[in-house]
């Protein structure tokens, strides 16, 4: 696993400054502290910079790598798992591998097949790759984005990255917020790709290239359709013995390396099964690793995990994470997430890493499971809400609300049961500010600036759903192209990497997705049992006591910390008056959120935490103070530093 850049003067042809590169490589050397490597193209107009992992081929996988004629250069991050089926397939073709990289086989697939070869590799990745005859640049982005990929271009240059902060070493790039993104995150509490929050800064999406040639002209299209056609013959015997067979198959893949692999172990069966497959296809000691929170609510899964770890056979670390930790970090995080992804656990993953890296450089993880397979309360809502929507809308809903309100999954199933088309319902499920609430929330001003391509961003996914049956299914083929890669696994690569440890997700496996994503939904719900065949499935490894537990996911008492003294440090952060708040919102609206919320009448802990993540976000990358300093009201009330 590794960090890319780079940057293209298309237009000017002014020589690539080295100085530049230098410093926009070593911007990601927490990513590859084991090498660096820069090639700038003799006609000066192209360079290339590496910082590298070193995980597959050690001795000779050093990069910026070319072919032996030197007409193709490419810097790559990332794992091809299928690599060394198609190191066979291009010697079959006649090419020489000269290294045991799959590094090099991606070149040789690209002079053969040029961009198609992109989706002949099974892995996660992002690339650049320079093809010198044709003068042109091709950035790639796996399947599921399961490694970032950034890039900004103007009339003159392109710059890229896998982090922003290695596009900013150029001074040439303003920061700038982009409303049509700041609408969008107060949605969903993230970024789909093309959007960031810095105007003119994209991301690559998903399953996607973009070449650029050397007159500016640059294009981004899909290298594979992903369109899932509902198998409506297979039976669910069928069904369970062909996951089983997929799944293991893609464990084993995902345990190629050349160094020590560990396991990030919950409480729950995704991540047991992996360490399950784990030890029965390798001789080598297994290592697991597990972080919990103080008390003894949902948040804390230690005893669970220790459990599981004691049935898989594991060498088992764990810590317990204070909240004078928890908000240390969370006031840094920023740095490194880059967007202010508004998600709890973010600093939960950075300590957990960090206590893998002492010991590993590769980790799996559970992540990933509960997309495909139907693992969130959520789709169990919309299986509800398709299937009785119309007496849902006859409801009081509103009294409802008013009697329970701080049941916020009953909110926001009310407020989606509204919606009769499925693209508009879907991003209501998903809403944390609704209309209503962004009315109250925006001040004048930035309601001059915004505009609204929400339902786009999902429309552009739905588009390929129309052979799937049942409106389940077609919700969580967005879900995985939608709400993981750029919330879920974008913090999860940024979070893992600042620790220089890579993560693999093996229930993303492409031909695993692929199939899961063929079978009926009632193979995996049924009311309200989620997750059917997979729990049939794993039966052949793991027992009933670890299948069936309480879910308890990877939470944070982030709920209890704002009903007390953590909602007056918010309150002071918010009302500074340097506060971003002050600049974009109503300041009546938010304290409003925050003294209902203190008082239990409303559960609005998504809204808050999300405000605060944008708060401490803006101060770190606009208005160049740190979090850290900003924060330090949150650390200070009550002796939590």
């Amino acid at each position: 696993m590794c960090g890319i850049t780079g940057l293209f003067n298309f237009i000017t042809d002014l020589p690539v400054s080295y100085d530049l590169l230098k410093n926009m490589t070593n911007a990601l050397s927490h990513r590859g502290p084991d090498d660096e490597g820069i090639y700038i193209d003799p006609g000066h107009t192209i360079g290339l910079g590496h910082r590298r992992l070193s995980i597959i081929d050690i001795k000779t996988g050093h990069q910026p790598m070319s072919n032996a004629e030197g007409t193709i250069w490419i810097v790559f991050n990332g794992e091809i798992y299928n690599f060394l089926e198609l190191r066979k397939y291009v010697r079959n073709l006649g090419y020489e591998c000269r290294t045991n990289s799959d590094t090099e086989v991606i070149i040789h697939l690209f002079d053969a097949f040029g961009t198609e070869a992109f989706s002949r590799l099974n892995g996660i990745f992002a690339l650049a790759i320079y093809d010198k005859a044709k003068h042109q640049l091709i950035l790639a982005r796996d399947c599921f984005g399961i490694k970032p990929l950034y890039y900004y271009s103007d009339n003159t240059a392109l710059r890229f990255g896998s982090e922003i902060k290695a596009l900013f070493q150029d001074p040439a790039i303003a920061r700038q917020m982009d409303f049509e993104a700041l609408n969008t995150f107060f949605t969903l509490r993230f970024n789909p790709s093309p959007q960031t929050l810095f105007k003119e800064i994209k991301k690559l999406e998903p399953g996607h290239y973009l070449v650029v040639d050397g007159c500016g002209a640059s294009k981004s299209k899909p290298y594979t359709a992903c369109v899932a056609k509902t198998d409506i013959k297979i039976s669910e015997i069928e069904a369970t013995e062909k996951y089983q067979y997929l799944l293991e198959q893609a464990v084993k893949r995902q345990m190629i390396s050349d160094v020590p692999l560990g396991l990030f172990l919950s409480g729950g069966i995704d991540s047991a099964v992996i360490g399950s497959l784990m030890k029965k296809n390798s001789h080598n000691n297994l290592k697991t690793f597990t972080i919990g929170f103080e008390g003894a609510g949902d948040f804390n899964e230690l005893d669970d995990a220790r459990a599981t770890a004691r049935h898989i056979g594991s060498e088992h670390f764990d810590l317990i994470l204070e909240r004078k930790s928890y908000l240390n970090f969370f006031l840094r995080s920023f740095f490194y997430t880059e967007e202010p992804i508004s998600e709890t656990t973010i600093p939960a993953l950075y300590y957990v890493s960090k206590l893998a890296s002492e010991h590993v450089k590769v980790v799996l993880a559970g992540q990933g499971a509960d997309e495909p397979l139907a693992g969130y309360k959520r789709y169990v809502g919309e299986h509800y809400l398709n299937k009785y929507a119309s007496l849902l809308r006859a409801l009081p809903l509103d009294l409802i609300m008013k009697l329970i309100p701080r049941n916020e999954r009953l909110k926001r199933a009310a407020f989606a049961a509204q919606y009769k088309e499925e693209v508009t319902r879907f991003l209501a499920i998903y809403t944390i500010f609704t209309p209503e609430m962004k009315a109250g929330l925006f001040n004048d001003d930035t309601k001059r600036q915004i505009s609204d391509s929400n339902s786009e961003l999902i429309e552009r996914i739905y588009c390929r759903t129309s052979k799937l049956n049942d409106s389940l299914s077609r919700l969580l083929f967005i879900d995985t192209r939608l709400h993981l890669p750029d919330n879920l696994l974008l913090f999860g690569d940024k979070i893992s990497m600042a620790n220089s440890l890579e993560m693999r997700v093996p229930f993303l496996d492409i031909e695993l997705v692929k199939f899961l994503e063929s079978l009926p939904a009632h193979f995996k719900l049924k009311g309200t049992k989620q997750k059917i065949l997979h729990k049939n499935a794993v039966k052949r490894w793991l027992p009933d006591e670890i299948i069936y537990r309480k879910k308890r996911g990877f939470q944070t008492p982030m709920d209890e910390w704002l009903q007390a003294d953590l909602a007056e440090g918010a309150r002071i952060i918010f009302n500074h008056k340097e506060s971003v708040c002050r600049r974009y919102f109503n300041l009546e609206f938010v304290n409003r959120l925050l003294d209902l919320h203190k008082m239990r009448k409303e559960n609005y802990q998504r809204q808050l935490f999300l405000l605060l993540s944008f708060e401490l976000w803006h101060r770190n990358f606009f208005d160049n103070r740190s979090g850290a300093i900003y924060g330090e009201e949150l650390l200070s009330i009550n002796g939590s530093r």
